[in-house]
């Protein structure tokens, strides 16, 4: 580790408790203006079937498809329970109706089924010619259907009826069912993958457990700034991180071509904002910041935050499940990066965001909460509570109530991942990999 830097930060009392309480009351007032936006966003129904209802249709349409069964009602009526946005809820009737689960649909099936607003009479015409005989709609009102229903499964069998009419419709349907085959075995090795890695992740929970009090190799880093100083930066960070996303908007706004561009610009902004306060309080250049948070071998990280993932995916997914039922969000917490991913055309606004998720937010974000906030909290209190703390903040910067227990539970074993190493590697490696295989499956769907 670096040596202690000559010159850090100790502001004056007598003027740093008033601009910390002014910040903080700005920081409240910020987080509350966005999270009443991201509700009254919320109250808008997605115009497109969502990833649920994507995962959805695979799910249920799979075992049709390799077991060549039903699906029980009761499987039908939690799923239809789960659909909150009007075109999964769509999406479901259709596939319910392809799989011979209901008869044929009726005015009081279609008056339930059609979404309301755009797309909607498109559907209702579409269904009526697709099971009725109804004379066939336009090729726009089908393109568009096809569309909102996601361009996959459902929609190509909603199509395939269509084209039966006119030039025969198995050929689209054997595209379907081997596009579903692929999309089924992708994330039936998903699902093993993260069996695998939660076993593991219980073995490590053990065995950490096992050695909670032998000594770790490697002790957190140590800032000599002040805690009001931590504080002045942490809050100026803060409302940075929002005043650069809208900065980023404000000069992309003439060019709407280059919108997905916000995210990354923004991204780097209050990134380069927070990386400059952490160096400029605590007199250290970019080098010696990182030699600081990240000391030890890369190697012997990385092998760690292999392991830690495991028990990232054990935990989150145990916490998920508790309170999944009791918090049952209306809305995905990735419904906006959703609907990103869904504009994005060609590879290189695909890679810029794929970088921004997988490389710079994780490394950010890690030296934000784990390499400063974590050791800053622990000089001043027991481990703990700083572990604790820390978590619950890192889950409450994201400003997603119903993802809260996921997200602080995440944020606790990236803090411990960091306690258990004493570099900054680990956590970011584990971060990196979360952001990335959730990006992945988010692009797959989209």
């Amino acid at each position: 580790m670096s040596a202690l830097p000559r010159q850090s930060w100790h502001p004056d009392r007598r003027w740093a408790d008033s601009l910390i309480a002014l910040l903080a009351l700005l920081a409240l007032l910020v987080a509350g203006l966005t999270l009443s936006a991201r509700q009254r966003s919320a109250k808008r129904p997605s115009e497109r079937a969502s990833l649920q209802g994507r995962l959805l249709e695979v799910a249920l349409g799979g075992p049709g498809l390799v077991l060549r069964r039903g699906v029980p009602s009761r499987d039908w009526a939690r799923t239809e329970r789960q659909a909150k946005e009007p075109w999964d809820r769509a999406l479901l009737a259709v596939l319910r109706e392809e799989l011979g689960e209901q008869q044929e649909p009726t005015e009081r099936w279609l008056a339930a089924t059609t979404p309301s607003g755009a797309g909607g009479p498109g559907f209702r015409r579409v269904c009526l010619a697709a099971y009725t005989g109804a004379p066939l709609p336009s090729r726009a009102d089908r393109t568009e259907v096809h569309r909102r229903l996601g361009d996959g499964y459902v929609a190509d069998l909603l199509e395939a009826r269509l084209r039966d009419r006119e030039s025969g419709g198995e050929a689209l349907r054997a595209q379907a069912r081997r596009t579903l085959a692929t999309r089924l075995a992708g994330l039936a090795a998903m699902g093993l993958l993260v069996v695998g890695a939660a076993a593991g992740g219980l073995a490590l929970l053990i065995y950490l457990l096992a050695t909670r009090d032998r000594p770790q190799p490697l002790p957190l880093p140590t800032w000599s700034l002040s805690g009001r100083a931590a504080a002045l930066v942490l809050l100026t960070w803060f409302l940075g991180f929002f005043l650069a996303s809208n900065l980023a908007g404000l000069l992309l706004a003439p060019w709407p071509g280059l919108r997905w561009l916000a995210i990354p610009l923004g991204y780097a902004l209050h990134a380069a904002l927070g990386v400059s306060l952490i160096c400029w309080a605590e007199g250290l250049s970019l080098r010696e910041l990182w030699q600081r948070v990240a000391p030890g071998r890369a190697g012997r990280d990385l092998v760690w935050g292999v392991a830690f993932l495991g028990l990232a995916v054990l935990l989150v997914l145990a916490v998920a499940l508790l309170t999944g039922p009791l918090l049952n969000p209306d809305q995905s917490p990735q419904r906006d990066l959703q609907e990103l991913l869904r504009s994005l055309r060609g590879w290189l606004p695909n890679l810029a965001l794929f970088l921004t998720v997988t490389l710079l937010a994780p490394c950010f974000e890690e030296l934000l909460f784990r390499g400063f906030l974590l050791p800053v909290l622990a000089q001043r209190q027991q481990l703990a509570l700083a572990l604790g703390l820390s978590a619950l903040l890192f889950g409450a910067i994201h400003l997603q109530p119903a993802g809260l227990p996921v997200l602080s539970t995440l944020g606790l074993v990236l803090g411990l991942a960091m306690r258990h190493t004493g570099s900054l590697r680990t956590p970011i490696l584990i971060h990196a990999c979360w952001n990335g295989t959730q990006f992945l499956l988010l692009r797959a769907f989209a």
